[in-house]
């Protein structure tokens, strides 16, 4: 009996606390339920996408290159007598950089010219006999037929005398080969022979480079999507190059050149930009860091960079719309530049999430953070 008397007041008890708690939740004000459910909706900063007149650049890693460059090779075999500059001089062109023993080409030389002035004194006889034939011709003396036979004669060796005269020439140009000049002006590399050396045709060293410093080019390439944007900046005007050295300051230059066809397996497009060098700081092989300015874009579309996120299925932003919930909205990142991204997909005073994104779920509520939407705008607003 007792026992029954305790399971009844406990149910009792139950019943009534139950009761009170459902009480409260169904005469609470709305403002406190929806105080609730706020504060337990994440916080995040948010910012405004601006429109701004940025000027275009685009920024790329490129490496120097020189306009033009040539291996001096041999072409006829022989010792090197001697060697008239040393390695890194400036040579201009023309200038004598090797000769070679030439004895053996200037005997050959010798021996065209004999066989040349053989032949000549060959024609000059037969010539004599074509004519004292014509005489006899005429006088009735010999047949027709035999002038055929010394016309023939003559005219055999008027055509080996031009061969003659051709190998005379030939073996002129071999002897010129033999004082090697330097095909253009520029620095001279390092030396793979000394006097005494063997220069042959088809050694796979050159005997040295040249290379040329002044002007000179710094090779690049640019995704295929700014292409269009540098063709137009070209046609309209001509497009500057700066190139950072590293030391402060700016070396600029002109795009001179944009290559036929992209590059399908990287998607980007190659270019080269020329450059005065006369006081030699570019040098050939050297990475450099280079910025193009293909003009100025009107109205472009900014945001800070760390509002623009990226998922699967590329670029987007936690765009925020009617009672603070949050929607993915998915755009193209154009550039980042002085601190902006330049995006396309997104029109001038949306409102987008720039701080505290990291777990939030397109549809959800949020509660914004004033204190980090206001320092994320003063940044915002300094790299303008």
């Amino acid at each position: 009996m007792k026992k029954s008397v305790r399971i009844a007041l406990g149910a009792a008890v139950f019943a009534l606390v139950l009761a009170g708690t459902l009480g409260r939740q169904m005469f609470a004000p709305d403002g406190a339920t929806k105080s609730a459910a706020r504060k337990s909706a994440p916080l995040v900063g948010v910012t405004t996408s601006q429109t701004l007149d940025l000027p275009v650049r685009f920024a790329a890693q490129g490496h120097i290159v020189p306009l033009n460059q040539v291996d001096v090779r041999p072409q006829v075999t022989g010792v090197i007598r001697s060697v008239h500059f040393r390695e890194g001089d400036e040579v201009q062109a023309g200038q004598l950089l090797f000769e070679l023993d030439a004895s053996d080409v200037v005997a050959q030389l010798r021996r065209a010219e004999a066989q040349a002035a053989q032949i000549r004194a060959q024609l000059d006889d037969a010539t004599r006999d074509l004519n004292r034939t014509l005489q006899l011709v005429k006088s009735g003396f010999m047949s027709a037929a035999v002038v055929d036979t010394a016309r023939s004669k003559a005219d055999s060796l008027q055509a080996q005398l031009k061969a003659a005269h051709a190998d005379v020439e030939s073996s002129r140009v071999r002897v010129g080969y033999t004082r090697i000049v330097a095909p253009i002006a520029g620095k001279a590399g390092a030396l793979a022979v000394h006097p005494g050396s063997l220069a042959q045709v088809g050694d796979a060293a050159p005997l040295v480079n040249l290379v040329q410093f002044d002007p000179i080019a710094v090779e690049f390439t640019l995704p295929e999507r700014d292409l269009a944007a540098v063709r137009a900046a070209q046609d309209a005007t001509a497009t500057k190059v700066g190139l950072d050295l590293g030391d402060g300051g700016m070396h600029t230059g002109e795009l001179s050149f944009i290559d036929n066809r992209v590059n399908a397996a990287t998607g980007t497009i190659g270019l080269k930009a020329s450059f005065a060098n006369a006081d030699r700081r570019l040098w050939p092989g050297a990475y450099v860091r280079v910025a193009l300015d293909a003009g100025t874009s009107k109205g472009a579309v900014v945001l800070p960079p760390q509002a623009v996120l990226e998922g699967p299925d590329g670029h987007f932003v936690f765009q925020i719309g009617a009672d603070d919930h949050v929607t993915a909205r998915p755009v193209t990142l154009l550039r980042i530049q002085d601190r902006h991204a330049v995006v396309g997909g997104l029109g001038s005073g949306e409102i987008v999430v720039v701080e505290g994104a990291r777990n939030l779920r397109s549809g959800m509520t949020v509660t914004v953070d004033h204190t980090a939407t206001n320092e994320a705008n003063l940044a915002h607003g300094a790299a303008r």
